[in-house]
Order: C-alpha cells, then sequence, then structure tokens
C-alpha cells in the first residue's frame, strides 16, 4: 500500500512542478489528474506522507522557481564582463566556432560561443583538457524564443537546465583553473579524464568512434546522428542515451568482477555505490541519469542485506531525486520518455516480450510525434530486435573495441561488427512507411498516453476499449491533422533570404515559393567549414510541414537563382517528394540549377515558365518574366492568386522595372496582399504600382541587422504613404493568413510589435 501511496504523491508532486515552472493548460489537466487519484486513493498514510514530501517540495520549488525568475530577468548587455569556468568535456568545436558551458563565478551557467581566429587556436581547443578559468567581455542575452511556430524552443529547453543565456564573446583570456577544495579538484580530475576519453575516442574508426562516446562516456557528439540518420528516424536514440541499462550493464560487469574475487558483498555494494557516484560525475553529471544512478545505489542497499524496496518505490524516488537535481526534467523529451518508459516498465511481469515493446512503443509515439511530428511503421519492429542485439552484442563490441584498441586487429573487427549494425538501421531507415503524423493536440496527446497506460491490464474489457481507443484517437489525430478545414499563406522566418508556403483547405495543394539559403561571405578556409550545420530548409521548413501534416509538395517555385532563394532547395529536394519544380524559363542553363537543383531532382517534374503559362495544381497566375532570360532578379516568377477573399502578389527579387511592367500589361489589377520584393529594398516596390494596386498588408521578409539594411527607409516611406499595414519576419517572426472559405486573419509569432495582428475580409 504504501508503495502505491509514494507513487501517487511523487506524481504530483511531478505536477505540481510543472505547474510552477512551465503553467499551461495541460500541466494544469495534468495535476487535476494527479489531484483526483490522490483524493481517490486518500486515508491518513497517503495524508501524511503529502505533507512529509509534497509540501517541502512546493516550498523547493517555489524558492528555485523565484530564482530563475530572478535571472532570466537580467537585461542584455552587448559589452559584458563575465568571468568563470570551461570544463574541457563540454566544449564542441565546429569549424571556427567554439560553443561551451560557461559556468560564472556568480553561479550562474551560460552558453558560450565564441569565433577561432587560427587554424592553430582550432587545434590548441581541440585538443584542450584542462579545466580553463576565463575572463573576457562579450554579448550577453536571453536565449532567443523561436521564431517560427512549431519550431523547436531553445530558449524553453535550455531553461529546463536553468540556463538562461548566452555570451557571444568579443574578447578574453584564458588560463588553467585549480581547485580550491578535495570536491572540487576531484571533480575537476574526472573532467578532465573524461575529456581525456573523448579525445581518444574521436581517433577510433566510425562508428566505433561515435557508438564509444555515447555508449561509454555518456556523450552525444555531433556526428552520431549525421552518420547514423536511421538511428533518429526509427526511434533508437534511447539506445544511445546513458540510462539505466548502460548503469545496469557497468553495475553486472563490476559486481561479475567482484564476485570472482571473492570480494564480500557488503565491501561490493560499497564499492559498486562509489563507483556509481564517480562515474555520474565522469558522464558529465547529466540529469537523465540521476534515475538511473538512485535506482543503482538502491540496488547496492540491497546487495548490502537491507531490505528489499518495491520497485514502484525505487521509481517513484528516482522521480524525487531527479526533480531535486533538475526541477525541469520532466518539461524535456529526453526526461519525459525516461520516467515514461521505466513507469511502464514497472508493471509488465506477466506481458511477454512482444507486449512489452508494444506497451513501450504506444507510450512514447504520442511523447515523440508531438515534438518530432513523425512516425516510422517499423520503428516498433526495429526496436524488437535492436534491444537484445544491442546488450548482447553491440556494447560488448563497442566496450572491446574501446579497451582494445592497443590491437589494431581487435579494434577493426569490432568496428565491422558495429558498422554492420548501422548499415543495417540506416537501410532498414530509408523503406518506405515514414509516416508524417503532424502537430497533435494537446488533449489528444493526452488521452492517447493516458489510454496506452492500460493497454495491457488484467480487465480484459478495460484493455480492449483502450486499444480500440488509442486507434480511433489516433485516426481522429491524422485527420485532423491532413485535412485541415482552413488554408494558409505562411511566410517563414529563415534570416535574410525568402520562402513562403501557400495550402489550401484540405491540403488540396501545396506550394512552397523558395527555399531560403544561408549565404556565407568571404572565402573560407577548410579549417573554418563547419562539418554539422542543419539548415533552416530542415529546422524551420521541412519541421513545420510535418507539424501541418504535409508529406509531399505539389510545387515547389524556385523564383530566381539567387541563392538566399534557392540555397535549401537541395534539403527539400532530398528530404520532401516535390512533384513538379517551377522555374524561370532559361534557369536550367545557368551554374546555380546544376549545382544546387539538378543532382537532387529524382523524379520532379521540371516547368520552365513565362507568362501566361499553365502549371497543375499552381493557385497562381504566372505573371512574369514575359520571355526566357538567365534566372536573375529581372526575370524573377511574379505569381497572382486569390486566397480567403484576398488577392496576394508575390514577385521574388523583382526590381521596379518590372514590377512596373507587370503593372502596364494588367492596368485593371488590384492587390490586397503584397510580398514586397527583394526584401523590401529600394529596388523594388515602385511607388506609382503601390498607388496603382491599392494593397492593404505588405509582407518584407529579411533578417536581423542583416547587412543590406533591408527594409530600405525609402520602401518604408512608400509604404507608409499608401497607409498599409506591415508585417516584417525581422520583428514578428513567422506571419501567416489563415483562411477559411472567403474570410481570414492575420496570425504573427512574435506579438510584442504594435498592430502585429489585423483581420482581412
Amino acid at each position: 500500500m504504501g508503495n502505491r501511496y509514494l507513487l501517487i504523491i511523487s506524481l504530483m508532486i511531478a505536477a505540481i512542478g510543472g505547474c510552477i515552472y512551465r503553467l499551461n493548460i495541460v500541466t494544469v489537466v495534468l495535476l487535476g489528474i494527479t489531484i483526483a487519484v490522490f483524493c481517490l486513493n486518500f486515508n491518513k498514510q497517503s495524508a501524511y506522507l503529502f505533507i512529509v514530501l509534497a509540501i517541502p517540495f512546493l516550498c523547493y520549488f517555489a524558492y528555485d522557481a523565484s530564482r530563475l525568475a530572478q535571472q532570466s530577468s537580467q537585461k542584455d548587455n552587448d559589452s559584458a564582463s563575465v568571468c568563470g569556468v570551461i570544463l574541457p568535456d563540454e566544449i564542441i568545436i565546429n569549424g571556427d566556432r567554439l560553443q561551451a558551458n560557461a559556468h560564472l563565478v556568480s553561479g550562474e551557467t551560460v552558453r558560450l560561443y565564441t569565433k577561432l581566429t587560427s587554424q592553430l587556436e582550432k587545434q590548441a581547443w581541440s585538443s584542450e583538457n584542462r579545466i580553463m578559468h576565463f575572463q573576457g567581455i562579450g554579448d550577453f542575452a536571453r536565449i532567443k524564443a523561436p521564431t517560427n511556430f512549431n519550431q523547436f524552443d531553445a530558449k524553453s529547453y535550455y531553461e529546463t537546465k536553468h540556463v538562461t543565456h548566452q555570451i557571444i564573446i568579443k574578447s578574453w583570456t584564458v588560463q588553467q583553473a585549480k581547485g580550491t577544495s578535495l570536491w572540487q579538484k576531484c571533480r575537476y580530475q574526472l573532467h578532465i579524464w573524461h575529456a581525456k576519453g573523448i579525445h581518444n575516442t574521436e581517433t577510433l574508426p566510425q562508428p566505433l568512434s561515435d557508438y564509444a562516446q555515447a555508449l561509454i562516456l555518456g556523450t552525444t557528439p555531433q556526428s552520431l546522428y549525421g552518420n547514423n540518420p536511421g538511428v533518429q528516424t526509427l526511434g533508437l536514440i534511447h539506445l544511445f542515451s546513458v540510462s539505466g541499462f548502460h548503469v545496469s550493464y557497468v553495475l553486472m560487469l563490476l559486481m561479475g568482477i567482484l564476485r570472482r574475487l571473492y570480494v564480500p558483498k557488503e565491501i561490493s555494494a560499497l564499492i559498486g555505490s562509489v563507483v556509481l557516484l564517480l562515474y555520474f560525475v565522469f558522464a558529465g553529471e547529466p540529469a537523465v541519469l540521476v534515475r538511473a544512478l538512485i535506482a543503482g545505489l538502491i540496488m547496492m542497499t540491497r546487495l548490502a542485506g537491507c531490505r528489499r524496496v518495491p520497485s514502484g518505490s525505487v521509481w517513484a524516488v528516482s522521480l524525487l531525486g531527479s526533480l531535486i537535481y533538475e526541477p525541469g526534467i520532466l518539461l524535456s523529451l529526453g526526461g519525459q520518455l525516461s520516467f515514461a518508459l521505466t513507469f511502464c516498465l514497472i508493471f509488465v511481469k506477466k506481458l511477454n516480450f512482444w507486449q512489452i515493446n508494444l506497451l513501450l512503443s504506444a507510450v512514447s509515439l504520442p511523447l515523440i510525434v508531438s515534438q518530432q511530428y513523425t512516425w516510422h511503421i517499423l520503428q516498433t519492429v526495429t526496436n524488437f530486435a535492436a534491444i537484445p542485439l544491442f546488450s548482447a552484442i553491440i556494447v560488448p563490441c563497442v566496450m572491446i573495441g574501446f579497451f582494445g584498441q592497443l590491437l589494431p586487429i581487435v579494434m577493426h573487427l569490432m568496428n565491422a561488427v558495429i558498422k554492420l549494425f548501422a548499415q543495417t538501421v540506416d537501410a532498414i531507415a530509408n523503406l518506405p512507411g515514414q509516416i508524417v503524423v503532424g502537430h497533435i493536440p494537446w488533449f489528444f496527446v493526452i488521452l492517447l498516453f493516458l489510454l496506452s497506460l492500460i493497454l495491457f491490464v488484467r480487465q480484459k474489457r478495460i484493455a480492449q476499449f483502450a486499444r480500440i481507443g488509442w486507434l480511433v484517437l489516433l485516426t481522429l489525430t491524422m485527420i485532423w491533422t491532413h485535412l485541415p478545414l482552413h488554408g494558409e499563406i505562411t511566410t517563414f522566418d529563415i534570416g535574410q533570404g525568402d520562402s513562403a508556403l501557400i495550402r489550401e483547405p484540405f491540403n488540396r495543394t501545396v506550394t512552397l515559393i523558395d527555399t531560403g539559403g544561408k549565404l556565407t561571405f568571404g572565402n573560407q578556409q577548410p579549417w573554418q567549414v563547419q562539418s554539422f550545420q542543419r539548415t533552416s530548409g530542415e529546422t524551420v521548413i521541412i519541421n513545420y510541414l510535418h507539424s501541418r501534416g504535409i508529406n509531399h509538395i505539389d510545387n515547389l517555385v524556385l523564383t530566381h537563382h539567387d541563392y538566399d532563394h534557392i540555397g535549401d532547395a537541395k534539403v527539400i529536394l532530398q528530404k520532401m517528394k516535390v512533384t513538379r519544380l517551377v522555374m524561370p524559363a532559361g534557369m536550367s542553363n545557368q551554374p546555380a540549377f546544376e549545382r544546387e537543383i539538378k543532382p537532387y531532382l529524382r523524379k520532379t517534374v521540371i516547368f520552365e515558365v513565362t507568362q501566361g503559362i499553365s502549371v497543375p495544381d499552381l493557385p497562381f497566375q504566372v505573371l512574369h518574366p514575359f520571355q526566357t532570360g538567365q534566372a536573375g532578379n529581372e526575370d524573377s516568377v511574379a505569381l497572382y492568386g486569390q486566397f480567403g477573399g484576398q488577392t496576394m502578389f508575390t514577385s521574388g527579387d523583382l526590381d521596379q522595372s518590372g514590377e512596373t511592367a507587370i503593372a502596364a500589361q494588367y492596368p485593371m489589377m488590384k492587390v490586397d496582399i503584397l510580398k514586397l520584393g527583394h526584401h523590401g529594398s529600394k529596388t523594388s516596390t515602385h511607388p506609382d504600382v503601390i498607388k496603382q494596386w491599392q494593397p492593404h498588408v505588405g509582407i518584407v521578409s529579411a533578417g536581423r541587422n542583416n547587412r543590406y539594411h533591408h527594409p530600405h527607409a525609402e520602401t518604408l516611406k512608400t509604404i507608409q504613404d499608401s497607409h498599409m499595414t506591415l508585417f516584417n519576419t525581422q520583428t514578428h517572426g513567422m506571419i501567416r493568413y489563415i483562411y477559411t472559405k472567403q474570410k481570414g486573419h492575420f496570425e504573427v509569432k512574435l506579438t510584442h510589435e504594435p498592430a502585429a495582428t489585423t483581420t482581412a475580409n
């Protein structure tokens, strides 16, 4: 009975923490559910546990949240003076960029970024194993919130780790730091050994190098998912996160060795406990490892002869300990999966292997899809096979390859086995079966999660109801996301570039106009090139398309050949099914097309257009170019269409002469929504054309603090003189016009600007 009460109280404490740290409808509903369960099981024992545990945690959460709020309220300072310590195993170098966690003397941890000035400096930092003390001046600012809907929220993610600010170093001095206390010296030494281990694994062949870092050293290298895309696609990430699985493996090996040496159980338990604590520090002290650490320490007490602790109580104590160490752990996907899946394992003693894996897949699906929007139908089957293979073959091979690297033949043999496994996973991931589910509404996520917990309960009627309900809810979710009643015109915030989505109701047609692309200025030397960099095409555009239940694009329109309009087209073509590619006539003869587009076309059909050419499923008229050209700004594709009772005109980087020619060709044309040409440059948006078209709303896509000073003052004056409502990605982030039939309204991601929302009827 006490085991059950402790479980319920721990869940209620977690829900209370969720409301304190992130108050929203989801955390409130979850708190309500835990309170209802608590009331149904209320008695003197549960009341006593509540007083002893919940009230102190409530006070702790309130105090910690107030400190976090105070830390978050620090003002930005572009010339802040900072000093602190950098741990060598937290340094990441990519090209000429260095990033790390900086532990300031104030006790605050911030994200630190700086640019390396020479190859020698990069080599020095790449091999650095010492604890470094730094003092410098930099741009101290709050970690930015996402500027696009459904984009990864770095601000909230780091906030769960009590990291609220970042510092971009302008100038600094660094020197070796030394510990002042015995504990600090020991901690520093463990981090030094950890860094040496990381540097050692970087010399190993792939994929042994990535696997050793993840499985032995508890560090996820940047190259892991880049070199092994199937791991993420098939949901095998949990195998590479240091958790109870890996801690149990280490303990089993250690206990086996000690048993063969005839070490008494009590001493073995003590040694095991010390090794666990040292390994926790050695692995970088990750919050996700606290659960496994506490469970391991409780296991050691059992080995020492203490009374057995029920598995439910072990889970509850582990949850409470993790909440003390990192109160926001359940606000991250890693924490949610760790505790949700281990919670299920408490109650699966009478289930077979297949039922256990089905249960874990059903529980993890709503959690993963709510943030990643996709699910591979082979994910469950792959996990069935991968989990036993991982524990029986892969982990031993990684350990033998890592510790036996002095024998090259052994190392390469183990690497060959691991490579075969990695290649098999990637091959399965490339098979058909990737389902774009879309952004699941919060109430569906909660219902799917709760129903998954009772899929295999003993009461057959309840289990049958749960299974049918789960499938029905998942089907309704797919219908909700794949057949929306409304359409949208969305301008992405991708920095200094241009990309827009036009999606008709029920996803009848999906059109993407341009893809953006990050320009690199000046010639970079090989050592400056970043090896691992995800583009906005993937993190913003494809991510958003998936969140809207979109798995294919009917027409990808590339208005002209500038890189900031077509640079990420290769990413779109590689990761999405694109039926047709629309571009100005003559672009196929340009070097940019040969380099950036042609190698990635696959089965995509090319339409080179001029004025009046009709393209299947393109909800626009093509008004420009008038003739075949070289796909420059003056040859940009200009499109005109009607959506939700509003007419829209967009024309890439078309100049004023092109606008004037279109206005002369179509003297009766009126425009309600105008996508300003060339990011608001003074070379576009002719005042006379604006007077003729009389648009009500203007949209600018431009990067913050861009070197071109877009939008130009002259353009802004033209907009002001015409009394247009202006939306600008620089200040509003993503801009959406959501419409149903003949009515619609504008939405923006960043709402702090005046006149951020307007309605068009």
